[in-house]
């Protein structure tokens, strides 16, 4: 199992003609520390991979940084019971997306060349133009559309499922 790192999100990015800004910063590890930093102005966006339990689909959510994750609401909508709706292992995100805690992204979605994720998004992102997403490091930002975002997962053929968050 090898980790992610920033150089094959970069290169992802090039090779597919996503256009993409840079910001380097100090380490972050959840969405309210991208919020405490200087000069953002870019809508935070919080990503959680979770799973259903006992089994291998996995999820990754992605939803405005500052929304509370009710997984009663969100767990019918992925046709998963709320008792089976949990966080993946850090052992399962490294595995399957090659990457830490801290470090969750789509673009770790590189990695997951089973399929295995379905990716979820909240649909108040579609309201967005520009997001925010680590290239495989909590050191840096990537800043694109959220078109380009769309174009990213497609390229990568994976299923995307949206939602309303509560």
């Amino acid at each position: 199992m090898s980790l992610a790192t920033r150089e094959e999100a970069i290169t992802f990015l090039q090779k597919n003609q996503i256009p993409y800004s840079e910001i380097q910063h100090d380490a972050v590890w959840t969405a309210k520390d991208v919020v405490n930093l200087q000069g953002v102005n870019f809508p935070v966006i919080k990503n959680l991979f979770l799973k259903k339990k006992k089994s291998e689909q996995f999820f990754l959510y992605l939803l405005v940084g500052e929304k509370k994750v009710s997984f009663k609401s969100l767990a019918p909508q992925l046709q998963v019971s709320r008792s089976k709706l949990i966080f993946a292992t850090e052992e399962e995100l490294a595995t399957v997306l090659g990457l830490k805690p801290g470090y969750v992204t789509p673009l770790g979605l590189i990695h997951d060349t089973d399929n295995q994720v379905t990716v979820v998004l909240d649909r108040e992102l579609q309201e967005v133009n520009l997001i925010g997403i680590h290239p495989n490091t909590n050191m840096e930002t990537v800043i694109i559309q959220y078109s380009d975002l769309l174009k990213m997962i497609e390229i990568m053929k994976h299923k995307v499922i949206e939602v309303d968050s509560v």
